[in-house]
């Protein structure tokens, strides 16, 4: 395959590589101000909690260096933790990426690349040496190779109907520690249903009327905001235009559904690493009877950060970003969020909609023994290696990849190089925020 061998050479950093810290600061500029200083907590806990909120940067390093000539839809921040549970509309248990704001058509391997390097950040964080960390990523490397070409040997039918039933993989492929760390996460996921979030994020009025809580800074309501933060003053006015427009984009019995509901309330809430201080918001709608209450998030859709390192970033200025997403996850998703839409907010920028939890839970990696991250590695390759598969030509991949276990070695000495640079990078971070350069 044209481009493999030279995407094989472990990480170096070039003299001219992207400021990190000066990257950040152009990304706080497009951010909520008052959520910035807690964006950088949350970046600064550890070198994997940065690394979480620096895809555009692991992506500008990606773009300075050969690619393979294979192309796939890719995650495009395929981290650990972007890997989880979330109910089917079938109300069935998966398991698979469950984060897609930088998906975007690129070389398989970055996808990969950035599974490895996260799976090295956790181990060194359990106390795992370099030899440990070593084969640690050349086991996981090693699954989604085998996985492509089993996937590749399936029915195009049966591959894309192929899911992670989460009771069944805990029968069939779950052992020791690794089990209990699915079960204990599988029963928190059943816990964090919609009515859930209801409670924690409404409050119910005497009068019958529902309203959601105002918990500055982390949760907003908008009627509490200042009104210049829209472009649309008449606040009731400004909600019926994203309705109309999020209901322009879900399907057509999706559309029935919604349309029995109205909007009876919305707030900022901050969510994650790398999307704190963007425009995330959850809204309460409420149906015809009693109990008819949604929660439903709304995200800022950006750029996706790997538009620019591709060269691609002014054809892509042209879509719709919430668009982008919500496409992206359904073609590498088995099955996705009934409730998946995207619209126009009136300042112009651009989001996709989703339901609020709905059993969405991850595991907790930086709590596991080492026995049980490997199984974790292993299960997230092979989700990984499905979402390629659909979203690519998987003959191609599986033909390249075929008995390459030099791939194998290659990336888990590149993981362990950019691991390391990750770590010179949150020590930069620290020291911005010691400096006063960023808020903290």
């Amino acid at each position: 395959m044209a481009g493999l061998d030279a995407c094989l050479d472990p990480w170096w950093a070039p003299v001219d590589r992207a400021d990190p810290i000066a990257l950040l600061e152009q990304q706080n500029a497009q951010r909520l101000p008052w959520l910035v200083a807690e964006r950088h907590r949350r970046m600064a806990q550890s070198p994997f909690a940065w690394f979480r909120g620096s895809a555009a940067l692991m992506a500008s390093d990606l773009g300075r260096v050969p690619h393979s000539a294979l192309q796939v839809q890719l995650c495009g921040d395929a981290h650990l933790l972007n890997f989880g549970f979330y109910a089917s509309p079938e109300r069935t248990l998966v398991f698979d990426i469950n984060d897609f704001d930088e998906t975007f058509p690129g070389p398989w391997e970055w996808d990969l690349k950035r599974l490895l390097v996260s799976l090295v950040l956790v181990a060194r964080q359990l106390g795992l040496d370099a030899e440990e960390q070593a084969r640690l990523a050349r086991k996981v490397s090693s699954r989604y190779r085998k996985a492509i070409a089993a996937f590749a040997d399936l029915p195009t039918l049966e591959l894309w109907t192929t899911l992670l039933d989460v009771e069944r993989y805990v029968e069939e492929e779950g052992k020791g520690t690794f089990r209990q760390h699915l079960l204990a996460a599988a029963a928190h996921a059943r816990r964090r249903s919609g009515r859930q979030a209801v409670a924690r994020y409404a409050e119910l009025y005497a009068d019958g009327s529902w309203q959601l809580r105002h918990e500055p800074p982390l949760l907003w309501r908008h009627r509490q905001v200042d009104p210049s933060f829209f472009a649309q003053p008449d606040h009731d006015l400004a909600l019926s235009a994203l309705l109309k427009g999020y209901l322009e984009s879900v399907q057509a019995h999706r559309r029935h559904l919604v349309s029995v509901y109205r909007i009876v309330d919305t707030a900022y809430k901050a969510v994650g690493v790398g999307s704190v201080g963007t425009r995330c918001s959850i809204a309460l709608l409420q149906g015809p009877h009693p109990d008819d209450l949604l929660l439903l998030q709304s995200k800022q859709a950006l750029p996706s950060a790997l538009a620019e390192p591709l060269g691609l970033l002014e054809s892509s200025q042209g879509e719709h970003q919430g668009q982008r997403v919500v496409e992206g996850q359904r073609l590498l998703q088995c099955v996705s969020d009934p409730f998946l839409g995207w619209t126009t907010a009136p300042g112009g920028h651009h989001a996709y909609w989703r339901q609020l939890r709905d059993w969405k839970a991850s595991l907790p990696v930086e709590a596991m023994k080492p026995d049980a991250l490997k199984a974790y590695g292993r299960l997230c390759a092979s989700v990984l290696a499905r979402a390629h598969a659909r979203a690519g030509d998987r003959f191609a991949l599986a033909q390249a990849l075929d008995g390459q276990k030099p791939i194998d070695r290659a990336f888990s000495a590149d993981a362990l190089a950019y691991a390391d640079q990750v770590e010179r990078d949150h020590l930069r971070l620290l020291e911005a925020m010691a400096s006063g350069r960023l808020s903290s």
